[in-house]
């Protein structure tokens, strides 16, 4: 069986997040934002107080929802890279302390690194997000891996 290599000659593996499941999180999260806009406007704003905390509890939800990835490239030297609409992190596996994953097949990985954590779309089972996480336990191998377990692909 032949490895998927990246179209991009500076990455080893691309992972890219089905765009339907992206797609159903935000389309979900915009459905939450119009009915919590709905549902507090029929029954009355009582000051401009609550008016703006529930505006900041939806920008900073906003916010924090399109800074997760929804794709992640990795050289063969452990250069990681993950995209999403709002940045781009660069950094090198040895930076990463530790990678959990979701409880169920679908859901989010999260990368804690040096100052922040990093959170990735993900399908657990995916064989290039496995070749990705493969290269990080290869080039760190002092990452701790958590709800996760990497399956062995054939690489010839």
């Amino acid at each position: 069986m032949m490895i998927a290599r990246s179209p991009d000659p500076t990455k080893a593996f691309l992972y890219r997040a089905p765009t339907v499941y992206v797609a159903l999180f935000y389309l979900s999260l915009a459905a939450w934002t119009v009915v919590s806009i709905l549902f507090m406007g029929t029954t009355g704003w009582t000051s401009w107080t609550q008016v703006f905390i529930i505006a900041f509890i939806l920008v900073i939800t906003w916010f924090f929802s399109l800074g997760i990835s929804y794709k992640a490239g990795i050289s063969d030297d452990g250069k990681l890279e993950l995209i999403s609409s709002r940045r781009v992190i660069s950094i090198h596996s040895t930076k990463i302390e530790m990678v959990e994953g979701p409880h169920l097949p679908i859901g989010f990985i999260r990368f804690r690194l040096e100052r922040e954590k990093a959170y990735l779309f993900c399908i657990v089972k995916n064989r290039e997000l496995q070749q990705i996480l493969s290269v990080i336990r290869k080039t760190n191998p002092d990452v701790r891996f958590k709800n996760l377990t990497l399956h062995t692909w054939n690489q010839r």
